[in-house]
């Protein structure tokens, strides 16, 4: 498997409400049942488990993406579960997600202003209305 050449990374979240069950896993059956996909479309997830925000693994690195047209050979997906046009990202996952972005972004060299949102190339809301990527931004 050849590694794609990664120049963004775009985040998005689920649209489902987070809670103490795994929606990562229902995520991974619905793009791999319904859908008919190799796996989850994200190469990440970061969702609140028990007592606390995980990262969690999706497609490897080394296999394009399935999140975003136009942009699945080039950009990493990172999937924020939750709804965040009706509810705020809590600080917990943001810490999470900052370290992760920076770390991506120092290891392919991807510059932070192309860390991006879905809504950036569809007419989605994607990270939701209520996620603030220039903070994002400028945590890392």
């Amino acid at each position: 498997m050849t590694m794609p050449t990664w120049t963004h990374i775009i985040i998005h979240h689920s649209l489902t409400e987070d809670g103490q069950v795994v929606n990562w896993q229902a995520i991974r059956r619905y793009h791999v049942v319904d859908l008919g996909w190799a796996d989850v479309g994200y190469h990440f997830g970061i969702e609140w488990i028990h007592r606390g925000y995980e990262i969690l693994v999706g497609r490897p690195l080394g296999m394009t993406g399935a999140h975003t047209l136009g942009m699945n050979d080039r950009a990493i997906g990172i999937c924020c579960v939750g709804n965040y046009d009706v509810q705020y990202p809590m600080a917990a996952m943001i810490v999470k997600l900052v370290p992760l972005v920076r770390d991506l972004c120092e290891i392919f060299s991807i510059p932070k202003d192309r860390v991006q949102g879905h809504r950036d190339y569809s007419e989605k809301s994607c990270p939701g209305k209520n996620f603030n990527l220039d903070l994002i931004r400028q945590e890392l």
